[in-house]
């Protein structure tokens, strides 16, 4: 059996250089997986537009562009029936709906589409929405949670 000697023993060094190199080489990896491109939908439209040159105040061009971060549809029980509403605005019917839902997705941006029933309102009448939604082309249609006392 081989006495270990107290000659061998002496102060423990720590290499840093392998471990320097290891912490270049994960920002390295990670500064070529990062993407630095904002998406195209995230950027405002008016930053594509040139201005208009000269000092005309009448403008027959249209207003710009409003982006829709949500869509809500609610759905109002009223005594002569159910009310539709789209962010506000009355809707007649559930044609006129599709139609304005298919204009804004006509913009190029996905919205998520929230329908907001009542606690009065069939079933049948939310999930009628939710298809009229799903028909003009929006791809996320979401129902609220209402809490019930």
């Amino acid at each position: 059996m081989k006495i270990p000697s107290s000659r061998l023993q002496g102060s423990l060094k720590v290499e840093m250089t392998p471990m320097i190199d290891i912490v270049f080489l994960l920002l390295v990896f990670f500064v070529w997986t990062s993407s630095f491109e904002l998406p195209e939908f995230d950027l405002p439209s008016a930053i594509a537009q040139p201005p208009s040159v000269g000092t005309n105040n009448e403008s027959t061009d249209t207003p710009p562009v409003e982006i829709f971060d949500e869509i809500i549809i609610r759905l109002i029980a009223s005594p002569t029936g159910n009310t539709i509403e789209l962010n506000g605005q009355a809707v007649a019917s559930s044609e006129t709906l599709e139609t304005r839902l298919r204009e804004i997705l006509k913009l190029g941006v996905q919205p998520p589409v929230i329908v907001d029933p009542e606690p009065t309102i069939a079933m049948s009448d939310a999930i009628k929405v939710y298809d009229t939604a799903r028909a003009a082309g929006a791809d996320r249609v979401l129902f609220t949670a209402n809490d019930e006392p």
